[in-house]
């Protein structure tokens, strides 16, 4: 029950942290990372995005704990995609004032992209495995994996602004596998009993 919560909170942390410190914006620092936000808004902002990852991490663990086979294999890589994205929002938040064109964005950008690979893999691998097993976490997982399967162009071809709201809606997905997370079947409940 309580990886379910934590979950919830991590999907919901960025919604919260993009309305709060997401409107902080400079006119100084244009060719910045951080631009047009404020650097150190930008630094609590990523720093809030880690640990909303960490906490979207806790359910990955929980549903390879929970599963058996390529599941929970591929809900593990989930886990490690994500624990991933939560370094390089660290990472970001740390080179705030680094001008765009700088070699260490792109590694950045790279970083990112290859984060975002493992977690499609994971989620969508943990999804169709467990659907197969008939899993309470299998739609969530197939439904956050697809959409971000989508989200990823978006956000590195698209406007800032659309990116944005489509890696919040895919943030706030994860309500739904922690709902499913905080959810106990009798069959789990007489198992623990036993």
């Amino acid at each position: 029950m309580r990886a379910g919560v934590l979950v919830i909170i991590g999907a919901v942390l960025p919604l919260v942290l993009g309305a709060t410190l997401g409107s902080i914006t400079t006119a100084e620092g244009k060719g910045t990372w951080a631009y047009p936000m404020q650097p150190t808004a930008f630094l609590l902002l990523s720093l809030g995005l880690a640990v909303s990852h960490l906490l979207v991490l806790i359910g990955f663990l929980d549903v390879a704990r929970r599963t058996t086979g390529a599941g929970s294999k591929f809900a593990a890589v989930g886990g490690l995609g994500t624990a991933i994205v939560a370094a390089c929002e660290v990472w970001s938040g740390l080179v705030a004032k680094t001008d765009r064109d700088a070699s260490v964005i792109g590694a950045l950008n790279t970083s990112y992209a290859v984060s975002s690979i493992v977690i499609i893999v994971g989620t969508l691998g943990a999804g169709i495995a467990l659907y197969a097993t008939k899993s309470r976490f299998a739609l969530p997982l197939l439904v956050s994996g697809g959409f971000f399967l989508v989200t990823v162009p978006v956000r590195f071809l698209a406007s800032d602004g659309l990116g944005i709201a489509a890696l919040t809606i895919w943030s706030l997905l994860y309500i739904w596998l922690g709902i499913r997370l905080g959810v106990r079947r009798k069959v789990d409940r007489a198992a623990e009993l036993v």
